[in-house]
């Protein structure tokens, strides 16, 4: 739980200034694609729109491949006898204030909490906004009637799926007395509703402009591609950046669309009048904002529309290429850079007594110099060997002057190459794994020779937590004592005790 609630608030403390980042850069490239097909604008929108989710998605994802933020519960692969466990190191315990690692933002957990449940709320909201307007359109399509198209209907109708190179008899088409203006709909079978007003007009103009408007949503399968944009938008929509990049790419598309129905059907200046007049027959825009279905009416940019319509681009074929894939790079470039230079943001600990926390501490070191004294003890077949042999006894004291000398050169460098406390690194396990720390060591792993760490050898504090689930079992932890990461965890279970020990 307490990973997840990591990851999501880094993917949001980092979407409130990467968003804003792409829509800026976004904006930039629009205003230089400005003389350029509207189709390019298009694609610099709804490629804004995937960056703008995925660029905060890396960064949380960065956070899970990091193995910082992340409770895994995985086996040693190291036995204890290996250096992994051993090289114990007596612990400071000059408290120091700590973080979990020098780039890491900590947030109270009551902000935390405040800020998560404000944004599932906003999300619940967004999920019942879409599911309502999936709903209303669905009345629509059910309530519409589907038509017969008589002589001058259909000779339009075959026109259009003519000079669009469509399929015939690909689309449905149907009727409505609700609907003031054509709108398309349907994942996989297209239906065209065509309002009864409409029809009853009469004019061939008006009827091949929303015919041929409509047919080309169809061709370029905006209503599955606006569904999944608004699939795309529901983790982002708290942000106002990401509404902004939402409404341009309806306002492009359906710029993009009047461009096609003035390049393949109709004449611009025909075409510029019949959408005035059915713009004209249209209530209020808000009206149709419930629903998911694409239509001639969806963005309330008739002006730009006409103008787009009467204008054309100035630029040649070459330079539009060129310009593209400038814009793109302008826009790639700084989101892959945001990307890599995400922050990091973590929920603060529950600080624990630090007298309690120093006592247990000494009590575990204590444990442990009695341990290491244990170990250095011969028995008593060596010391009679000792007493009776004066070279066995000077071998065993030469080895153990040996290996004494050994362990401090370790012991020397292991404190020289440590970058953080074992108090902070105490700090950082337990934050993961919640519990009372029985016991922490500084050790290393990959030595080159006595006292030098090897080019990959790793510097980490073994931090051994009791379990709160299992009597008896512990959790390791390795804390990498350079920059604070958590390098490995894993779970003992407390052995069976055999027969015979009974």
């Amino acid at each position: 739980m307490k990973t997840s609630s990591q990851l999501l608030l880094t993917f949001l403390l980092n979407a409130v200034w990467q968003i804003a980042l792409i829509a800026a850069l976004a904006s930039l490239g629009a205003w230089l694609l400005r003389r350029s097909a509207i189709r390019f604008q298009h694609w610099l929108w709804v490629g804004a729109l995937c960056l703008s989710v995925l660029v905060p998605a890396v960064a949380a994802v960065g956070e899970l491949a990091n193995g910082s933020t992340l409770a895994v519960e995985t086996s040693y692969e190291r036995q204890l006898s290996s250096p992994f466990a051993s090289g114990q190191i007596t612990p400071s315990l000059e408290r120091t204030p700590a973080g979990f690692s020098s780039s890491a933002f900590q947030l109270s957990r009551s902000a935390v909490l405040v800020l998560l449940t404000a944004y599932f709320l906003f999300l619940l909201y967004r999920i019942f906004r879409l599911a309502q307007a999936w709903y209303t359109t669905r009345r629509i399509r059910n309530s519409a009637i589907e038509i017969d198209p008589d002589e001058d209907l259909l000779e339009i109708i075959r026109q259009c799926e003519m000079r669009l190179n469509l399929e015939p008899d690909r689309v449905t088409f149907s009727r409505s007395e609700s609907l003031p203006v054509p709108v398309t709909a349907g994942l996989f079978r297209p239906v065209i509703i065509l309002p009864v007003t409409l029809l009853h007009k009469g004019d061939t103009d008006l009827l091949t402009s929303a015919i041929g408007h409509e047919f080309i949503h169809v061709a370029r399968h905006d209503y599955v591609l606006n569904f999944f944009y608004e699939l795309l938008f529901l983790p982002v929509s708290f942000h106002p950046a990401a509404a902004l990049l939402r409404s341009r790419i309806k306002q492009t598309r359906e710029l993009c669309c009047d461009e096609l129905v003035a390049e393949r059907i109709l004449n611009a200046q025909v075409y510029a009048r019949s959408l005035v007049a059915l713009a004209s027959s249209a209530p209020p825009l808000r009206r149709l904002s419930v629903t998911t279905t694409v239509g001639i009416a969806d963005a309330d940019i008739l002006e730009a529309r006409i103008m787009s319509l009467l204008s054309k681009p100035k630029l040649n074929r070459r330079w539009k290429k060129l310009l593209l894939v400038a814009v793109s790079l302008l826009l790639l470039i700084p989101s892959l850079a945001a990307a890599a230079f995400a922050m990091r943001f973590e929920v603060a600990p529950i600080p624990q007594d630090p007298t309690q926390q120093e006592r247990e501490l000494k009590e575990k070191s204590k444990a442990d110099s009695e341990m290491r004294r244990e170990a250095f003890t011969l028995n008593d077949q060596v010391k009679e060997r000792m007493a009776r042999d004066p070279r066995f006894r000077e071998e065993v004291e030469r080895k153990r002057e040996v290996e004494m000398e050994m362990r401090a050169l370790k012991q020397a460098a292991l404190v020289r190459l440590s970058r953080i406390t074992m108090d902070q690194a105490i700090q950082i396990a337990t934050s993961q794994f919640p519990g009372k720390v029985l016991n922490c060591n500084l050790d290393a792993d990959r030595w080159e020779e006595p006292g030098k760490l090897a080019k990959d050898g790793v510097v980490f504090y073994e931090v051994v937590i009791a379990d709160e689930v299992v009597s008896g079992g512990v959790t390791r932890v390795a804390v990498n004592a350079v920059d604070g990461t958590i390098l490995k965890s894993g779970k003992e279970l407390p052995r069976k005790r055999s027969p015979q020990n009974d």
